[in-house]
């Protein structure tokens, strides 16, 4: 059959209006566009209204996929043609339901971009892929389920066990049900993106389901053992599925520092979100400052790339510098007029994960001296002090460790700032 005659003849023709319309109206009325600030991430703003076009998408798929499915058995056309092949009868019915499904999800996702000016990505548009796929999917399985139900039962079951299976698991208290739904319904932060490794289980479940009905149209001569063969590819996707996430938390494997940026400079290189761009300039002023007054003090230190954490999402404060990458909060020190502070206190660098506060905070008063921004360390720890005598213990402390360290030669005090980073890692006692 034609084109045309084949979408003027399928569901999906007088179903587009609807279906198309639903999301189209979510993203006018702000329901599905990105929340502000709006930055140029191309991940954050295509993830907006993809979280609430994949239910919909399976759902319209699944259920015309399901009403092709009985108009064909109604017609007797596997009867009237056995010599087709079931999978070319199966892909024209389907081709204008899947393509259906795929402007469900591409249309807001478009708009989303032109809106925001923003240009897609190789990360941003991994979650499409995915959904575009798993219409794929859902669409096999509505047919299979058309089949075996009259087509007046099955679309409006498909409709709502798929928009269920799709929606509801988020809520679930439990977490790994949500990495698995065919939905990535992470709401990502600025500099993040999705990882394959967290899609997969959503491909691996409903994609081995697809193919294991589809596995039922194979003329296999032994019905046992094409029975076991779907048997089997349905349980080792879904196996597979829960094994990788079970142990997840509410949040999948993600990217950072996915974000566009702009540098300056080398040795160090200085980065900056592009969308933050214009801050670049006085942070690498900053860095550059400080690390000259480090030197004159007599402690040489050379990083080889600076960059913002605000690119890092959720990880943010949880990847620590190292002496030759340092991730001070540079956009948010530009903003505070606090520049110099962030970067000085970033490059003081312990040479572990978990160092001590005590010795950390008297190399940081140290190194606050050195650069001229102990009025801004000094205001930060009056406000962590107020309330908590723990903490204003540890600060007495490092204090007194601070006073003594001035008044040694000034040629002694850089081994004194070096020993007193190893002190706080436990080093030297």
């Amino acid at each position: 059959m034609r084109f045309r005659s084949r979408l003027r003849s399928s569901s999906a023709l007088w179903a587009a209006p609807f279906s198309l319309a639903i999301p189209v109206l979510y993203y006018l009325t702000g329901a599905s566009r990105p929340a502000p600030p709006v930055l140029d991430d191309a991940a954050v703003v295509i993830s907006a209204p993809l979280y609430y076009s994949y239910a919909l998408a399976y759902a319209v798929t699944s259920a015309l996929a399901a009403w092709e499915s009985g108009r064909l058995k109604e017609w007797g056309v596997r009867d009237r043609a056995p010599a087709r092949s079931r999978f070319r009868v199966a892909a024209e019915v389907l081709w204008p339901v899947t393509l259906l499904g795929w402007l469900v999800v591409l249309v807001p996702v478009a708009m989303a971009l032109v809106d925001h000016g923003v240009r897609p990505t190789e990360t941003g548009l991994r979650p499409v892929w995915l959904a575009l796929l798993l219409c794929a999917a859902h669409a096999v399985i509505g047919f299979a389920v058309g089949r075996l139900l009259p087509k007046v039962v099955a679309a409006p079951v498909m409709a709502i066990v798929v928009w269920v299976a799709v929606s509801f698991p988020v809520s679930f208290e439990t977490a790994w049900p949500r990495h698995v739904s065919g939905a990535f319904l992470t709401d990502l932060m600025f500099g993040e993106a999705a990882t394959y490794r967290a899609l997969l289980p959503h491909l691996l479940l409903t994609g081995s389901i697809a193919a294991a009905l589809a596995l039922c149209w194979v003329r296999i001569p032994h019905a046992v053992l094409r029975t076991g063969l779907v048997v089997c590819l349905a349980a080792a996707g879904t196996t597979s599925a829960y094994a990788m996430t079970h142990s997840w938390g509410y949040d999948p494997p993600l990217l950072a520092d996915q974000a566009p940026e702009v540098c300056s400079g080398s040795a160090p290189r200085v980065c900056v979100p592009r969308a933050l761009g214009g801050g670049l300039r006085p942070a690498d002023q900053a860095v550059r400052r400080v690390l000259k007054d480090f030197d004159e003090a007599g402690v040489r230190l050379a990083p080889r790339l600076v960059e913002d954490d605000v690119t890092q999402g959720r990880a943010a404060g949880f990847r620590p510098s190292t002496p030759d990458t340092w991730r001070p909060s540079l956009t948010a020190g530009v903003r505070a007029g606090q520049p110099r502070y962030v970067v000085a206190m970033e490059a003081v660098t312990p040479p572990c994960a978990r160092p001590g506060r005590r010795h950390l905070m008297a190399a940081q008063l140290w190194a606050a001296r050195v650069t001229g921004t102990d009025r801004e360390l000094r205001a930060d720890l009056d406000r962590r002090r107020q309330g908590d005598p723990e903490e204003a213990a540890v600060q007495d402390r490092a204090e007194a460790e601070f006073r003594a360290a001035r008044r040694l030669p000034a040629a002694s005090q850089p081994e004194w700032y070096r020993h007193e980073l190893r002190l706080a890692c436990g080093a030297g006692r």
